[in-house]
């Protein structure tokens, strides 16, 4: 499994609707491999945190025309992120 994190400042925000948009993601095709994805905010900032199957299913969903949630979602609220990846090496349920 892989974690997906990208965050930009809310400062930078292009879009003010940001639940709208989300929102219009969530109901959207889903990218093969994509197990959950969490849309956050704190600390001036806005957070889309993604768990994959694999890192290939990853790595597809930026390659396909960024079916990736998070590049979807930033690019809508015209915002560049930082996203990082790590390997998840265990987890509760």
């Amino acid at each position: 499994m892989i974690l997906s994190v990208a965050h930009a400042s809310l400062d930078d925000a292009d879009n003010t609707n940001m639940f709208g948009i989300w929102s219009n993601l969530v109901v959207g095709e889903r990218p093969a491999g994509l197990v959950n994805a969490y849309l956050l905010e704190g600390d001036d900032a806005v957070y889309v945190h993604s768990v994959w199957e694999s890192r290939e299913a990853h790595d597809h969903a930026i390659d396909a025309e960024s079916s990736h949630p998070a590049y979807g979602f930033f690019e809508a609220c015209g915002l560049d992120p930082t996203h990082t990846v790590y390997d998840v090496i265990g987890h509760m349920h």
